[in-house]
């Protein structure tokens, strides 16, 4: 074999070594933006009792999810993707802030009450 066919048989290697160290790079810039995201859920969720606001407000996942859509079709992003990452984001948001508010109520009440 020839070294040109030896390069032809390792340059689909070498392009498949760089999509993967890519997309892992890709991840970990992913994981930390929704590690900044959750730390804003949490604050939500520290402002939100105060404010007599629940967990769960209909329009404003209406907004996000309109917000994502116009997002999505701008970056060239599969719609339907951009839709189902963020409606199982959201709602794990919601219920991380229902667990985190509710922790917040419990502590609140004296003991034995």
């Amino acid at each position: 074999m020839t070294r040109r066919a030896e390069a032809a048989k390792r340059e689909p290697r070498d392009e498949m070594s760089d999509v993967r160290a890519t997309i892992d790079a890709l991840d970990d810039e992913l994981v930390a933006l929704l590690a900044r995201r959750q730390r804003q859920i949490e604050r939500a969720a520290a402002v939100k009792p105060s404010l007599g606001i629940p967990a769960r407000v209909p329009e404003r996942v209406d907004e996000v999810l309109a917000r994502v859509a116009a997002a999505s079709q701008r970056e060239g992003l599969e719609t339907e993707l951009g839709q189902a990452l963020w409606r199982a984001l959201i709602e794990w948001s919601i219920g991380y802030e229902e667990r985190l508010m509710g922790d917040r109520e419990q502590s609140k009440t004296p003991s034995g009450a």
